[in-house]
């Protein structure tokens, strides 16, 4: 299921508008090898290439391109399980918030759920410099960093600052 060679600039959906990320694909590998293990992806939500998965892009009115600052909006909820329902992750509309320092990757709380008003920032990202086309803006590969907050979705299995998969991003013009 899973090819950690491969990087999201390679995850086959590059063109399309929205978000693509592995997470943190070493744990993607590890549920897809238990023998209740599964991973599921709708709303917007996709599963690409075999392990990156896609959320669509839903809303960019808040993002800035002078100043490089603001929040793009993506939806689709992925899901994955295993351990008798003990391991359950939920990622469900993801926002990124682009600050002057860096952005902040957001989703929906499950803690909350179904309210879907609070967000967890799940991880901080090192902002690359957006390639500038006819079709929009695509950020290929930004760093990812799991945050405190972000702990929660793990159970604690691993530690402030862990590096995740990157995050790659394709927004159209209009928007």
């Amino acid at each position: 299921m899973v090819d950690d060679a491969r990087s999201p600039d390679h995850a086959g959906d590059g063109d399309r508008a929205g978000l693509t990320w592995g997470l943190k694909r070493s744990f993607v590998a590890y549920v897809a090898r238990l023998r209740d293990g599964a991973c599921g992806a709708k709303d917007g939500g996709s599963v690409v290439d075999s392990s990156y998965f896609h959320f669509e892009h839903a809303d960019g009115s808040g993002y800035d391109p002078a100043t490089g600052k603001g929040v793009l909006k993506f939806r689709g909820d992925v899901r994955l399980v295993g351990h008798a329902g003990l391991l359950y992750v939920m990622l469900l509309d993801p926002w990124l918030e682009f600050t002057g320092d860096g952005a902040v990757l957001s989703v929906v709380d499950i803690e909350h759920w179904p309210d879907r008003s609070h967000r967890l920032p799940l991880a901080t990202l090192d902002v690359v410099e957006p390639a500038v086309g006819a079709g929009g803006r695509t950020w290929t590969g930004m760093p990812a960093y799991l945050t405190s907050e972000g702990q929660e979705v793990f159970n604690g299995q691993y530690v402030v600052g862990e590096r995740l998969d990157p995050v790659s991003v394709v927004v159209p013009e209009d928007r």
